[in-house]
């Protein structure tokens, strides 16, 4: 297969060999005749210079006709009516040439008679073999006398054989200069090509380079450019459409974790009931109990799955209204006070008052919920839980802290992810179903802000962080 460098270079060859063959035709063909016309212009300006000098001083005129002979290798005979000559520049080295030359001059002026009363005559001298030998031109230059210019068309002839080879020997020069620099050229012209070919290839291949070859701006440079910016973007949709197969993936095995304990718990207490292991109607009535909870909890948990999957989806529209912030998260807490008063914990709540924010209240609600209750589920024997909200630059930042064991570095990011727990062995009792915390990330993305966990020397910290407009 011809490479692009190879066409380009042969295209570029044929079109010069194509011009030099083309003037060293045209030459051959059309350079002796332009030749010839234009002398006809010479001779026509030189008769009426020759008759001016004649007519004003005739001795004169023949020092300049004998110039002109010299300078210009145009001969000049001057004759009467009755074909003496008068003056005669040319010598001819054959005498039967010459006695031709005149009886075909006086046939001419006899058979033009009518012609050169008024104008001139012109024509071309040829040999019985039809080749042409001497350019002719005749006019009057009184009543009295001819003017006769006779030019050699030989010296045309060689003239233009000089010229064509001049020509052929400038040809072949011109094409092997041509060749080597067609050559650099089509290099240059055709290593960005190759370059975005090799590239296209290998984002065919899903191996995501970039054109390194972009110095111009033309149209090669742009389409480089163009193959950078989609090799990029295609980089990362496929990065993300990968990070989310994963994620997919991570949450059927996490979801399937989640689901495998109630499901064992039911199917225990379903197979105690049916084989008689509750003998009395007090375990009866505490495994149905139990049978009721674990669904509760399962459907608790799809419902929960469903509601995120929406909000992800886009099926839940935000609805932006403005609220005091120190009114809403004080109603939220006194719901978990019976909890906090239950478990002993230590809470503290630190607000700004009077100071308003544009959100969501219902996802707000859910977020701030998802953080106090990841907060009672993890709070160690100190049992201390501090919700604070303050300014931070143009957000606003909630936290929620609580005492109790760092979360490991490695899990730091994976937290985030629905159905994820730090310690699977720890069950329910060390992150719950997982649910929440990709909840509350969800939520801060929509507002426009970041969900952010830190640890500190004595516990975690959850914020949740949102533009103040």
């Amino acid at each position: 297969m011809k490479t692009i460098k190879t066409k380009l270079f042969f295209i570029f060859m044929v079109l010069m060999i194509s011009l030099v063959l083309s003037g060293i035709l045209l030459n051959s063909i059309f350079l002796e005749s332009y030749y010839v016309y234009k002398n006809k212009g010479t001779l026509i300006s030189l008769s009426d210079k020759i008759a001016n000098e004649y007519i004003t001083n005739k001795e004169n005129s023949y020092e300049y006709i004998d110039m002109i002979q010299s300078i210009d290798g145009i001969n000049t005979i001057i004759v009467d009516n009755d074909f003496n000559v008068e003056y005669n520049s040319f010598r001819s080295k054959s005498v039967d040439e010459e006695k031709r030359l005149a009886k075909e001059v006086r046939k001419t002026i006899l058979d033009n008679q009518k012609k050169l009363s008024k104008k001139y005559v012109y024509y071309i001298d040829e040999k019985d073999n039809n080749q042409k030998t001497k350019l002719i031109y005749i006019s009057k230059v009184n009543d009295e006398e001819y003017l006769i210019l006779i030019k050699s068309v030989k010296s045309i002839h060689d003239s233009v054989q000089i010229a064509n080879q001049f020509y052929i020997f400038a040809g072949c020069i011109v094409i092997c200069v041509g060749a080597i620099f067609i050559l650099i050229f089509s290099k240059k012209i055709t290593k960005p090509i190759i370059d975005m070919s090799n590239v296209a290839e290998n984002i065919s291949n899903l191996k995501f380079d970039k054109v390194r070859y972009i110095n111009s701006e033309d149209e090669i440079g742009r389409l480089g450019e163009s193959i950078n910016k989609i090799s990029d973007k295609l980089n990362k949709s496929i990065s993300e459409l990968k990070q989310d197969v994963e994620s997919k993936k991570e949450l059927v095995r996490n979801m399937s974790h989640e689901l495998k304990t109630p499901i064992g718990i039911i199917k225990g207490y379903a197979e105690g009931l049916k084989y008689g292991v509750a003998s009395d109607k007090e375990k009866m009535d505490k495994y149905c109990s139990i049978l009721v909870e674990e669904c509760d909890r399962m459907d608790k948990l799809v419902k929960e799955l469903l509601n995120y999957s929406m909000i992800e989806g886009g099926m839940i529209k935000l609805n932006i209204i403005s609220f005091d912030i120190y009114e809403f998260i004080s109603t939220i807490i006194e719901r978990f006070r019976p909890i906090f008063n239950e478990k002993n914990i230590n809470f503290k709540f630190e607000c700004i008052k009077g100071y308003e924010i544009n959100a969501d209240s219902a996802m707000l609600e859910k977020a701030i919920n998802n953080f106090i209750t990841n907060a009672i589920d993890h709070v160690d024997e100190k049992k201390i839980i501090n919700v604070i909200v303050e300014e931070k630059e143009n957000r606003i930042k909630i936290s929620v802290s609580n005492t109790g064991d760092n979360i490991p570095e490695v899990a730091m990011d994976k937290i985030w992810d629905v159905c994820y727990k730090v310690d699977r062995s720890r069950s329910r009792k060390y992150g719950g179903h997982g649910i929440g915390l990709s909840l509350v990330r969800l939520i801060a993305k929509l507002h426009g802000g970041v969900a952010v966990v830190e640890n500190v020397e004595d516990g975690v910290i959850f914020s949740i962080e949102l533009l103040k407009d």
